[in-house]
């Protein structure tokens, strides 16, 4: 019982904050925005959670101090009753008129009913997750929850070669919370928790390709991660990268609402800044992707004028530093350095002009184009089929289509050179982690693609959120 209601604070928390957020949009889609907002509120939760125990204060007094924000948001949100009103619910009378529509909505249930059994059965198998999972995330989860305001002396004093303390505490923060909400170390804890994040990634990647294009497109967009076989290996081994991929998908999508009009708005942008905060708190990799976004940015310059791009990124920045700071603090008062950055020295350079370092990863990265996803058979014909077939179109999301394919090609790079000057035997790097960062991007090339492909609904109302 204690854990649905830890669950539902946080669901509380996040609903709230986008509903401020998307105040001035109408007809909010519920599923993308209960997508959107379960994470959201979790990533908040967390962030609450470690923040106050670092200021010694107890879970009982932490839990009272997250119920008394709930309350200030829903007095906050105002005509919340006017805003449930326009909730567009699941209409069954629209899927009646179009028989394609309804094929694809059995089609997307039923897969996602099959991945869930999936989900479940695996965790039976493995309920403690795999390596990473038991070696780090949950580990330092248990070492939070047994003591909450002992843990960063713990950390502190721990080595970073295996335990990797370093790591950001979105996913271990979170775990730890909902343990001291139930008194108990469930194993079903961080189980459900992966749940939310892989299945949510899936829901807002869909409900956000039928906003912006169509509900055809949504569903297909969905299915394509349901029926990636490896993306719910991904899910069930309770690692933090289908959560990092989420806060990068949730990013992008909320600068392209920003962007569908002619005048910015603000409190999307600040959405987007938290978004990408919590990206950097779900894994060191969150960090690479803020440097990016801003760095992505620029390209705007082209077409907007510098000052309005100014305003931008102070409303991006804004949003991001709370979470920034207490990455801030945490990377330099209590975790080791990073064992990859510490390991940088004149070796470095030397590894830069060694060529033959940029061929193997090279080979790794086009390797992945035909092992990626474990499909039985490669699907990546088909991406290359609808370009050829449909084309590319900007019309509508010129600015977000520009600035988001140039961060997911900077992200790629950075990725790149990461292995380039890696400490660690090279190969031995590679063949243990491109998989997971490519899945990291996985969802937010597919939002991409489909915002990209020629033929999408005409948009009737900028604003509007059908």
């Amino acid at each position: 019982m204690m854990f649905f209601f830890s669950i539902f604070t946080s669901l509380l928390l996040g609903l709230l904050s986008c509903l401020i957020f998307f105040k001035e949009k109408k007809n909010l889609n519920f599923r993308f925005l209960l997508n959107l907002s379960l994470p959201i509120g979790m990533g908040i939760s967390s962030v609450i959670f470690i923040s106050l125990t670092l200021f010694g204060l107890s879970f009982f007094l932490i839990s009272l101090i997250e119920i008394a924000l709930i309350i200030f948001l829903v007095f906050k949100v105002k005509d919340t009753k006017k805003l449930i009103d326009q909730f567009e619910w699941f209409n069954l009378d629209k899927l009646l008129l179009s028989p394609i529509l309804l094929l694809l909505t059995v089609i997307y249930f039923y897969a996602w009913l099959m991945d869930s059994g999936i989900f479940y059965f695996d965790s039976i198998k493995e309920p403690h997750g795999l390596w990473d999972a038991w070696n780090y995330w949950n580990l330092k989860a248990k070492i939070i929850s047994r003591a909450p305001n002992y843990w960063p002396h713990v950390l502190h004093q721990m080595g970073s070669d295996d335990f990797h303390p370093d790591y950001p505490l979105l996913q271990t923060g979170y775990v730890a919370r909902c343990w001291l909400y139930i008194k108990n170390e469930s194993v079903w804890i961080p189980i459900v928790v992966c749940y939310i994040f892989t299945f949510c990634t899936i829901g807002l990647l869909a409900s956000s390709v039928s906003i912006f294009t169509n509900k055809t497109k949504g569903f297909i967009a969905g299915l394509i991660l349901l029926c990636t076989p490896f993306y719910m290996t991904m899910g069930d081994s309770q690692y933090a990268d289908n959560t990092v991929g989420f806060f990068y998908l949730a990013t992008i999508i909320l600068l392209t609402f920003a962007r569908r009009e002619a005048s910015i708005k603000p409190q999307l942008l600040i959405a987007a800044g938290i978004t990408a905060g919590l990206s950097a708190w779900s894994k060191n990799e969150g960090l690479l992707f803020i440097v990016c976004l801003f760095s992505s940015q620029l390209t705007l310059l082209f077409f907007k004028n510098y000052r309005e791009l100014l305003t931008e990124f102070k409303y991006l920045f804004l949003g991001m530093l709370p979470i920034l700071l207490l990455i801030a603090y945490y990377k330099i008062k209590i975790a080791p350095p990073n064992d990859l950055v510490n390991a940088q020295g004149a070796q470095t350079f030397i590894k830069l002009a060694d060529f033959s370092r940029y061929a193997t990863v090279s080979k790794w990265y086009m390797e992945q184009f035909s092992t990626f996803g474990k499909w039985v058979l490669n699907p990546w014909w088909l991406f290359l089929f609808g370009i050829l077939y449909k084309g590319i179109s900007i019309k509508g999301n010129k600015y977000s289509l520009i600035s988001n394919f140039t961060l997911f090609l900077l992200m790629l790079i950075g990725f790149f050179f990461i292995y380039i000057i890696t400490p660690l035997d090279l190969v031995f790097h590679l063949s243990t982690s491109i998989h997971r960062l490519f899945f990291q991007l996985f969802p937010v090339f597919i939002f991409i693609y489909f915002l990209a492909i020629k033929g999408n609904s005409p948009i009737r109302k900028p604003a509007s959120l059908t």
